[in-house]
C-alpha cells in the first residue's frame, strides 16, 4: 500500500510539475510569436521592396541604354577603303561628328595610296568620301562626304570623371545580308588623359572606328583592341585636340 500511495504522490507531483511548466512557458511563447510572425513577414515584405527597386533599376538602366543606342546608332557608318581596279582592301568603322559630313574613323581603315578610294557606307547608302587629315600620332583620321544635315555624335565634357562608368559599343555587322546591328557592354578601368582602357572583349575588326558611349549617350572616345583583344580607345578630349588643328 505504502508503495501505491509512494507513486501516487510521485505521478501527481509530476503532473502538477508540468501544468507549471505549460503556464510558464506558453506566456512566453505567445508573447515572441506575434513578434516572429512580424519579422517574418517584415522580411518578406522587405524582400519584395527590394526585387521591386532592383526591377525598376534594371528598367531605368535599359531605359537609359536603348535611349543612348537611339541618340548615337544614325551616326554610325562603315568606312570602306577601294583599289583601283574595285576590290574593297578594308572595311571598319567610323561615326559622323558633324552635319556637314565629317566621319571620324581610325587611322587603320584609311589608305593614303593614290589609287585607293574611299567610300562611306551609311544603311544602304554608298557615298564617296575625301580624306581630309590622318594623323600617325594620335591615330586618327577624318574624311568628308559632299552631303548635309546629317545626325552626330555628341562628345562627353569631362573624360577623367568616366572612370569606372559603364559603357558601351556600337556597330554593325556587315555581310552579304542586310547590315545587322551589335551592341557590346562593359566599364572603363582606366583613363590617362589620352588612352582610354575597358574590359570589352570584342573583335578587332567589328570594334576598331566604332564610339565608346557612356549611359548618357555621350561618346568617351573612338575604340580599338589591344593584343589581347580588350578594348581601348582614344579618348574624346584627344578627339577635341585632333578635330580643332
Amino acid at each position: 500500500m505504502k508503495k501505491i500511495f509512494f507513486f501516487l504522490f510521485i505521478f501527481i507531483v509530476a503532473s502538477a510539475s508540468g501544468f507549471a511548466s505549460v503556464l510558464f512557458i506558453v506566456p512566453k511563447l505567445a508573447r515572441i510569436a506575434p513578434f516572429s510572425k512580424m519579422a517574418f513577414f517584415n522580411e518578406g515584405r522587405d524582400q519584395t521592396v527590394i526585387v521591386n527597386k532592383t526591377e525598376q533599376v534594371v528598367v531605368e538602366r535599359n531605359t537609359a541604354f536603348r535611349k543612348a543606342y537611339d541618340k548615337n546608332i544614325s551616326a554610325l557608318v562603315s568606312v570602306k577603303s577601294v583599289s583601283g581596279s574595285g576590290a574593297v582592301q578594308s572595311i571598319g568603322a567610323g561615326f559622323i561628328v558633324s552635319a556637314d559630313g565629317l566621319i571620324l574613323t581610325r587611322r587603320e581603315w584609311v589608305s593614303t595610296g593614290q589609287k585607293a578610294t574611299m567610300m562611306i557606307v551609311r544603311g544602304s547608302e554608298e557615298m564617296k568620301a575625301e580624306i581630309v587629315k590622318v594623323s600617325e600620332e594620335s591615330g586618327l583620321a577624318l574624311l568628308k562626304v559632299t552631303a548635309s544635315g546629317f545626325p552626330i555624335a555628341s562628345f562627353a565634357k569631362d573624360v577623367a570623371n568616366q572612370l569606372g562608368a559603364e559603357v558601351f559599343l556600337i556597330g554593325t555587322k556587315r555581310g552579304s545580308a542586310s547590315p545587322i546591328s551589335f551592341i557590346n557592354t562593359g566599364v572603363v578601368k582606366s583613363v590617362d588623359g589620352k588612352m582610354i582602357e575597358t574590359n570589352i572583349y570584342e573583335d578587332f575588326r567589328l570594334a576598331t572606328g566604332t564610339p565608346l558611349i557612356n549611359i548618357e549617350g555621350d561618346v568617351v572616345g573612338i575604340n580599338s583592341v589591344n593584343s589581347s583583344g580588350y578594348v581601348f580607345a582614344i579618348s574624346a578630349d584627344e578627339i577635341s585636340r585632333f578635330l580643332s588643328k
